[in-house]
């Protein structure tokens, strides 16, 4: 995997767009490459926009959210609406750019952040889905984002973080980096399945001892199948028995039922009848009278039926005559109405015509008037027209005293416009005039503001100035605090050489000493040969308290030492802020001269204007001669739009008294709302009323001819009836039709006889067949019902207690048969289940445990031994002084161990290690974690974010060529962001930050 190019926009202080081409020379020629910039520039958010683009986070900030964003002002350029940071990077699977960004809405709000993802080659977008897109982003590069931090991106702040962690921090942190927490999943998978087979075996124990309590002997199943056949022998002849009993019951119930039947038959029989009779007594005398009226019952009806429609005339010629009088008294009541509305007598037939003329007149002047109130209308709608511009609107004002409030409104534009006349003195050619103004004030302006721009300049050279004076006088102190501190430090040298070579003689002493221990009384020395020891007895005093003194001075020039360094780095750092001030002076200085030469070629022609008066005031006078010169133009306009307003409304005055002449004749004629629909309505009344009339006297004339004519028949039909009721022995026609019934009246008492009679022979049918059933019947065992039921009743105990003992012993039986197949099953499965789980019960001894740390453990210690040996591999390219290793018995497990092979092999924690040191070691461990990180993908990019300040120049140079080693050996990108002087001379190829006085930086590659 490797970066080729970064493209952002508005990141931190990165302000605008900026594009980096790592493929491109110089960066891909010149071996290292530095990022160099003062703090605050922007160097770290080049990673930062590195880490955006490809996983939509940074190592400053874990999660970027737009909260987050918002909250902390991080990410985006302050005052800026959108932002975003593009990677173009080379893998295996070919070439793609991943692009993070986030923008604003039209309320200023910022959106959530979005992701994208570009096959280079193929032009097409993998997905808009944030999730996805860093999903393939990591299956692409091979690296999670933990593990790119580690081996691409190294970051300020966690160089030492692995090395000075606990063991419990360093194996989470391993176990993150080398994703490796399978084997924490492995142990915990292995602890569960040998606890669940084990659970398994023990509950499958459990029923099995279950069941053995459950199972009977042979002996007692033996005599249970004995005893089933017995009861099963036992239950046939009872249940026959039983069937016997039964089928007599069954006889004896339907006997009663038939018996029961026949009285009831008996009973139903003897009531239907007893209704014959009274039927027959009741309605035999109507059905004979109506019958006789069935010879002669067309000519009845046809006589009642003439006589009805006499009935129904009679009644209707009553009622005509009535309408015809109530028409004639509507007539003369609208007669007297229209007179009223004429104002004079009428004849009848001049009605119509009247009324007409009427209407005539009454429309020719409502269409005068209609015509005054358009021409009203049309005026009023000119006269707003031309008010529009004189904020001002007619609506139901009087026309007098708008007249005169527009005429004195006139008169007051015209004193304004004589007053401007007299001010602005030239008024031809307005707009020009106006143009002119606003060119000079936007000139005015212009020049106001690249004034205040030159005054900032002055007074950032002044504070500079000021400041540069303070460091001066600071600077001039620090060599004679160095000089003294320099010599404490080689007094303090002296003093602890003086003690070292006394502690030299003290060991020469102490091996004489050794000797003279040993020495006999007598016996010649094995040095010297001599007889006598004088000095055996008398030893030298041995100064005991030399160790802890050579220790406090080591300890005084230690101290001293780093002192000395400080004071040094303090003075370097002096030097570096005096340089970078008089460079920005000198900067700010060039930078003013530069504004005030183009400003006085800019704003030459103002010099004759600024005769000791600011560009703010007059650009305010300008500013006021533009409105003079509008508001005399707006003065004309209005004063014109008042004038013709004032003549339209002398035009609607003489309208309006038109208008009212008509109206007044109008109520002459009448004075109601509306005539046309009044006289309409008469008109059609008049008519109606007529129409009506004649349509009702043509209508009784008929019905009186209909009348005679029905009296004619009805007479005839009279006499022809009169003999054929007396042969029937009916006095008259009255009391045929009284004798009659309704059809459906006599066809229902037809049918009530007919059903009597049908329903008598039914039941006499049903009680003889009863009869016979009761003949037919036979019987086994008893005659008797409660005799039976009884026999039935004994015999069901005796047949359900030998049911239920045959049940009890099936039950018995069908459990001991399903016990032995479950316990061999059982038995079966857990001698399955034991042999699976011997391989699961050694796994868990080995590596199982509920939380898989054990597992876990032993591979994070494996991976602690890889990355050591890796680590010491860059740490002899970088200093063959020191070894890395793990602890050994006695040392505390939760630390890292150095030896100092200069020092014997001297072992000491990395926790007492300089800063320098500490550096040394952190990078060959993270370049040895790089290595162990991308162990499965080819890295060829690597950016280095860590201070190089705490190392000596010549520890720096060997740290540089290793590096350059590394790039020259593997063909890697290798970026190195620092502020050290040395490096910056070292490294050719940068990337060089610089910031502008508004704290934005710009960004510049340079070799």
């Amino acid at each position: 995997m490797k970066i080729e190019s970064l493209s952002f926009k508005n990141i931190n202080s990165l302000k605008g767009e900026h594009k980096v081409h790592f493929d491109e020379s110089p960066l891909n020629s010149g071996g290292l490459f530095a990022i160099i910039g003062p703090t605050g520039s922007g160097k770290s958010s080049l990673l930062d926009a590195i880490c955006l683009g490809l996983y939509g986070r940074t190592p400053r900030i874990s999660s970027v959210t737009k909260s987050k964003i918002e909250q902390d002002g991080s990410i985006l350029t302050k005052y800026q609406k959108e932002a975003y940071a593009k990677v173009k990077f080379s893998c295996n699977l070919g070439t793609y750019e991943a692009t993070w960004s986030i923008s604003t809405n039209r309320n200023n709000k910022l959106r959530e952040c979005e992701m994208d993802l570009w096959n280079v080659a193929t032009e097409i977008s993998f997905s808009e889905k944030k999730t996805e897109v860093l999903a393939e982003v990591e299956r692409l590069i091979g690296l999670s984002y933990d593990q790119f931090v580690k081996s691409v991106l190294l970051s300020q702040g966690d160089f030492a973080t692995l090395l000075q962690s606990n063991e419990k921090e360093r194996s989470e942190l391993l176990e993150k980096i080398t994703n490796t927490s399978i084997y924490r999943s492995i142990g915990k998978k292995v602890y569960e399945k040998y606890m669940s087979l084990k659970s398994k075996i023990l509950t499958q124990k459990t029923i099995l001892d279950n069941l053995q309590d459950k199972l009977i002997s042979k002996e007692t199943e033996s005599d249970f199948k004995e005893n089933l056949n017995q009861l099963k022998e036992k239950e046939t002849i009872e249940r026959k028995k039983l069937s016997e009993y039964q089928k007599d019951l069954d006889q004896l119930t339907l006997k009663e039922k038939l018996s029961s039947e026949e009285n009831v038959v008996k009973t139903d029989l003897k009531t239907l009848l007893d209704h014959k009779q009274s039927f027959d007594n009741e309605n035999q005398h109507k059905l004979e009278q109506h019958q006789k009226t069935l010879e002669f019952e067309d000519e009845l009806q046809e006589f009642n039926s003439l006589q009805k429609d006499g009935d129904r005339l009679k009644a209707s010629i009553t009622r005509e005559q009535e309408e015809i009088t109530k028409i004639n008294s509507n007539i003369n009541s609208l007669h007297q109405k229209t007179e009223d509305l004429l104002k004079t007598k009428v004849e009848p037939q001049a009605v119509e015509s009247e009324l007409e003329k009427l209407q005539e007149t009454h429309t020719e002047l409502n269409t005068r008037r209609s015509s005054k109130l358009h021409d009203f209308s049309a005026k009023k709608q000119l006269l707003n027209k031309e008010l529009e511009g004189l904020d001002l609107k007619f609506q139901k004002q009087e026309l007098d005293s708008f007249i005169g409030e527009l005429t004195r409104k006139s008169e007051i534009s015209s004193e304004q416009i004589q007053n401007l006349e007299k001010e602005l003195k030239d008024v031809e050619n307005l707009e020009k005039r106006i143009q002119e103004q606003e060119h000079l004030r936007d000139t005015l302006k212009e020049a106001a503001h690249e004034s205040r721009i030159l005054k900032d300049l002055g007074d950032q050279l002044l504070r500079l100035e000021n400041k540069r004076s303070i460091l001066h006088k600071k600077k001039s102190e620090y060599p004679e605090q160095i000089k003294l501190k320099e010599s404490k430090f080689k007094t303090a040298e002296k003093e602890l050489d003086h003690l070292q070579t006394k502690k030299e003689n003290q060991n020469l002493r102490l091996e004489v000493e050794d000797l003279r221990q040993k020495l006999q009384k007598d016996e010649p020395c094995p040095v010297c040969g001599a007889i006598d020891h004088p000095y055996s007895e008398h030893l030298p005093e041995v100064i005991s308290d030399l160790d802890k003194t050579i220790a406090k001075a080591k300890e005084i020039a230690k101290q001293l030492s780093r002192d000395l360094q400080h004071l040094n780095a303090e003075f370097s750092s002096l030097v570096k802020q005096i340089e970078d001030l008089n460079k920005e002076a000198n900067e700010l200085h060039s930078k003013r001269s530069l504004n005030q030469e183009e400003f006085d070629l800019k704003f030459k022609e103002l010099n004759s204007l600024n005769e000791g008066e600011s560009y703010a005031n007059l650009e305010q006078k300008t500013r006021q001669t533009i409105e003079n010169y509008k508001a005399f133009k707006q003065y004309k306009v209005e004063l014109k739009a008042l004038q013709s307003s004032i003549s339209i409304l002398e035009e609607l005055l003489d309208i309006q008294k038109e208008g009212k002449s008509i109206s007044e004749k109008m109520k002459s004629l009448y004075k109601g709302d509306d005539l046309g629909r009044l006289v309409t309505s008469y008109t059609k009344s008049w008519n109606q009323l007529h129409t009506e009339l004649k349509s009702v006297s043509s209508s009784l004339d008929k019905q009186t001819s209909d009348k005679a004519v029905l009296n004619n028949n009805l007479s005839q039909l009279q006499q022809g009836l009169k003999s054929m009721l007396e042969g029937k022995g009916f006095a008259n026609i009255a009391e045929a039709n009284a004798s009659r019934m309704k059809s459906s009246n006599y066809n229902e008492l037809l049918l009530r006889k007919s059903d009597i009679v049908k329903n008598i022979k039914v039941k006499e049918e049903k009680l003889e067949g009863l009869e016979n059933q009761l003949k037919s019947l036979e019987f086994v065992h008893f005659t008797e019902k409660d005799k039976t039921e009884i026999a039935i009743d004994n015999i069901k105990v005796t047949l359900n207690s030998t049911r239920e003992k045959l049940e009890d012993i099936k039950r018995v039986l069908n459990n001991q048969k399903e016990n032995l197949t479950e316990y061999k099953t059982i038995q079966d499965s857990i001698i399955e289940v034991q042999k699976a789980n011997k391989k699961w019960e050694v796994l868990n001894r080995l590596i199982g445990d509920a939380t898989g740390t054990e597992f876990n453990k032993f591979a994070q210690d494996l991976s602690l031994q890889r990355l050591i040996l890796l680590g010491n591999k860059r740490l002899n390219q970088l200093n063959d002084r020191y070894e890395l290793d793990r602890f050994i018995a006695g040392e505390d497990k939760n630390q890292l161990y150095v030896i100092d092979n200069h020092m014997g092999g001297l072992r000491r924690s990395v926790k007492t290690l300089s800063g320098g040191e500490t550096f040394l070691m952190s990078l060959a461990l993270a370049l040895g974690l790089s290595d162990l990180a991308s162990k499965n993908v080819e890295i060829n990019s690597l950016f280095i974010d860590e201070g190089f300040g705490t190392l000596d120049p010549e520890t720096l140079d060997l740290t540089l060529d290793t590096l350059e080693r590394l790039q020259a050996e593997s063909n890697k990108t290798i970026g190195i962001i620092s502020h050290v002087n040395a490096l910056k001379e070292r490294i050719q190829t940068q990337i060089v930050l610089n910031r502008n006085t508004q704290g934005y930086s710009q960004l510049e590659v340079i070799s």
